[in-house]
């Protein structure tokens, strides 16, 4: 009952986030079927889109998701929080890089680049250099060459870096609060 109360909690404090990642989505589908792909302006505003998106994750996203954690009654419930927000922060870094590429073929260095895939083929690529970014791995088989897509790289790095360390803050308080509870029964 706790479990499936705590999941409706949280999908209530993230649905604004949800709904954004699927409008950039959306957006970026757009873009790339219905505008000239020569037009310059194009990365700056993916650019801009991940900077805002960074912005409102950090300072909109954390603060509801932590006062969800209130109401988190075990470690478990905690992973589903942090997962589910490490799947909506690298998937819509997939999406800003898919959409970067399509505009600019040559903002990184990579196969996906060369071959013609679908729209949903180059997603899934991104998606996996996105997570390995994420998790400062970089196999170096993806390498953003062009401005905006360092720029790119940089935010979605500093924002898996914040992530950490707000994961690793909330753990510690969440083992505090349960030691609490154990020692008050």
């Amino acid at each position: 009952m706790k479990n499936e109360n705590f999941l409706k909690v949280l999908l209530q404090k993230v649905k604004a986030t949800i709904f954004l990642v699927i409008g950039i989505v959306f957006s970026y589908i757009y873009l790339m079927q219905y505008i000239d792909h020569t037009l310059l302006w194009v990365p700056y505003m993916v650019v801009l889109f991940a900077l805002l998106k960074a912005i409102y994750f950090t300072f909109f996203t954390f603060t509801q998701i932590n006062r969800s954690i209130d109401c988190c009654h075990s470690f478990r419930q905690l992973l589903w929080t942090f997962g589910l927000l490490v799947f909506l922060i690298t998937f819509s870094f997939a999406t800003d890089f898919t959409c970067l590429s399509e505009f600019d073929p040559s903002a990184f260095s990579h196969p996906v680049t060369t071959t013609n895939l679908s729209y949903s083929e180059k997603l899934f690529e991104y998606f996996y250099f996105s997570i390995v970014t994420f998790a400062s791995i970089g196999y170096g088989d993806v390498m953003p060459v062009t401005t905006q897509a360092k720029i790119l790289v940089m935010i979605e790095i500093g924002q898996s870096f914040v992530l950490v360390v707000f994961g690793l803050s909330n753990i510690n308080n969440m083992q505090t609060r349960i030691q609490q509870k154990r020692r008050s029964e």
